[in-house]
């Protein structure tokens, strides 16, 4: 109970630290928060409980992810099921249960809702069947027929959507690169492209979010290895190291992406929120300029076709710290973490464009 009334005070300063005060904010940073672990099992009693808790943190946004392979039917099977129409939500294939459930209670609560649409695929829907993985090289025909089905059944409750969850990690998209070079960026940019269109067409005043990147990323090539973030937009964006357009190879066919906003996850991990990172194409909380620079060249170069106005906003759509107890390796004291996840909120705050923070997680 102890380490839960800590957690809670954390969350709770984090949330206060996030209204700007008059001297320092233009338009009002929003405060959400993730936990898809508590919340896509629990009971209608739980979900009645987290949800009035969140409330009186001060959370203003629910994320919650639609999985592809876990609303999906026979997600192991390498033939989809015969008569399957991805578009439909409604003849009782998909299962949207436990996702009803916490969108519903969200909307009784005063929350709104921000839904990603991430993968793993189901092992049908990818270009390989035969690898049996369900994040290999998910088909974006089928991933934008995926969009449909859950935007028109949410549409009426969720006003931003995510397109994916971390593809620079070998965890959720893969390959993230071979032989020949980076994969990742463009089946992820493929993904953009057949489900953005979509999204505006079932709720066209909601905002898309493009990227959901992690933080940071390895060197070296490799199946699973992890992409650094703003190289990943590069390469998304088919330009070199000296930002010149590449028309061979992928990017032979390049159409600009489209998008409505930034999604980022400005890990800093055992590092201090206020400590820069130390590769130019990671992207920590204390990089917000970096990343919107490079958005800013993008969209320069018309390598982002921006949905309204010029200038991207940026939601930090997961952040947070754990703790040690219970995690030894990757966690930092009570202490530590209430102090970082306060000062992680006010540097997000001064950060000239960030609209919103996220906590990942409450549990």
């Amino acid at each position: 109970m102890r380490l839960r009334s800590s957690l809670i005070l954390a969350l709770a300063l984090a949330a206060a630290a996030a209204v700007p005060s008059p001297a320092s904010a233009g338009a009002r940073m929003e405060t959400s928060i993730m936990d898809d672990q508590l919340l896509l099992n629990a009971s209608p009693a739980a979900l009645e409980t987290d949800m009035a808790l969140f409330k009186r943190l001060g959370v203003d946004r629910l994320r919650v992810s639609a999985f592809w392979n876990q609303v999906s039917p026979t997600p192991n099977a390498r033939t989809k099921p015969a008569g399957f129409d991805l578009r439909n939500h409604t003849r009782g294939l998909y299962n949207f249960a436990e996702l009803d459930r916490v969108v519903n209670s969200a909307v009784r609560h005063g929350l709104r809702v921000m839904i990603s649409l991430s993968t793993p695929a189901p092992v049908w829907a990818s270009a390989d069947p035969s690898r049996g993985n369900q994040l290999w090289k998910p088909r974006a025909d089928l991933f934008g027929e995926f969009t449909d089905a859950v935007v028109a059944r949410y549409a009426d409750r969720v006003d931003h959507w995510g397109i994916s969850n971390e593809p620079n990690q070998g965890v959720w998209l893969q390959p993230q690169s071979d032989r020949s070079g980076l994969v990742a960026p463009h089946l992820y940019r493929d993904m953009v492209l057949a489900s953005y269109p979509r999204i505006k067409a079932l709720d066209p005043t909601s905002t898309a979010l493009v990227g959901e990147l992690a933080a940071s990323g390895r060197s070296g090539r490799g199946a699973t290895r992890p992409i650094r973030p703003l190289l990943f937009l590069r390469e998304m964006a088919c330009r070199d190291a000296r930002w010149r357009r590449v028309r061979r190879g992928r990017c032979k066919n390049f159409q600009p992406v489209p998008v409505d906003a930034i999604g980022h996850h400005p890990y800093n991990l055992l590092q201090r929120p206020t400590n820069p990172s130390l590769n130019k194409y990671d992207a920590a909380i204390g990089d917000g300029r970096r990343l919107t620079r490079t958005a800013d060249r993008m969209v320069r170069l018309g390598a982002l076709k921006p949905g309204r106005g010029r200038r991207l906003s940026v939601f930090y759509t997961e952040f947070g710290y754990q703790t040690t107890p219970p995690d030894p390796f990757a966690g930092v004291s009570l202490n530590l973490q209430r102090l970082y996840i306060q000062q992680a909120a006010y540097i997000a705050q001064r950060t000239p464009r960030v609209r919103g923070l996220n906590q990942f997680r409450l549990t």
